[in-house]
């Protein structure tokens, strides 16, 4: 008797492992959606918000990691860093440098100690555009950030009808509290 209850019992063990076996993929888990990943913050350069002077676009791939205005000299300024991808920094510079050159900026033969100054004629002290690239060291050939730069740029103010966007840091990277 004895040996019919232990035989009863494994069955009874046996089909409670297969009953969760085939019922364990329905129960407890979430339903999949195929929308693993956050959304990620429009590019602070695109949305309109705080445009480059002369509506300036950079012609190679980018991330805007801080943007906002310091005072420098006594002179408040904006201040906009970023990092470029899969281009050396020679390349980095050029292209700044030629989009800038496309929007009727022209560049100065003595930018030191900057990489570049870019004035439009006719423009005051203050419209200035002061540019430093730097390439990052020990990047491997695959790596795809290759460098950072920094871009002095005059103060540029939102517009009164500027969309909501323009009130997260996420998407304007202007954090209040520069740590």
């Amino acid at each position: 008797m004895m040996g019919k209850a232990r035989r009863i019992g494994a069955l009874a063990g046996i089909g409670l492992v297969i009953a969760v076996l085939l019922l364990s993929h329905r129960i407890g888990r979430a339903d999949p959606t195929g929308d693993y990943r956050p959304d990620l913050p429009p590019d602070a350069l695109a949305t309109g918000c705080f445009p480059l002077p002369g509506g300036v676009t950079l012609d190679f791939g980018y991330q805007i990691r801080r943007d906002g205005d310091v005072e420098v000299d006594g002179e408040l300024r904006r201040r906009l860093f970023g990092q470029y991808d899969e281009i050396d920094e020679s390349e980095a510079l050029e292209v700044i440098v030629a989009d800038f050159v496309e929007a009727g900026f022209v560049a100065s033969r003595r930018p030191a100690p900057y990489d570049a100054v870019l004035r439009k004629p006719g423009a005051g002290r203050a419209d200035v555009v002061r540019v430093s690239v730097e390439q990052l060291s020990g990047i491997e050939e695959d790596t795809l950030v290759r460098g950072t730069f920094e871009l002095d740029l005059p103060v540029a103010k939102a517009s009164p009808d500027a969309p909501a966007v323009c009130s997260d840091p996420r998407a304007t990277k202007r954090w209040d509290d520069e740590a």
